[in-house]
């Protein structure tokens, strides 16, 4: 009998451009340091739970069973 392969996780990767701060914003960065004291407060958003990780995986689930 073979042995399963081990299951990696899995990594997901945000980038936020410019043109998303605009969106936002509604107005261009006006320098670097504005561009990075946004997107840290974007990244620490993300990071104290402003996503409800429950109905994303529920979302995924339902989306999965639907494909079989």
């Amino acid at each position: 009998m073979m042995k399963k392969a081990e299951v990696k996780d899995h990594q997901i990767v945000i980038s936020l451009s410019q043109g998303d701060f605009e969106m936002v914003m509604g107005r261009k960065p006006a320098d670097q340091d504005d561009f990075e004291k946004w997107a840290l407060l974007v990244e620490k958003g993300l990071l104290n739970g402003h996503i409800d990780w429950d109905i994303l995986y529920e979302c995924t689930r339902d989306a999965i069973k639907s494909c079989s």
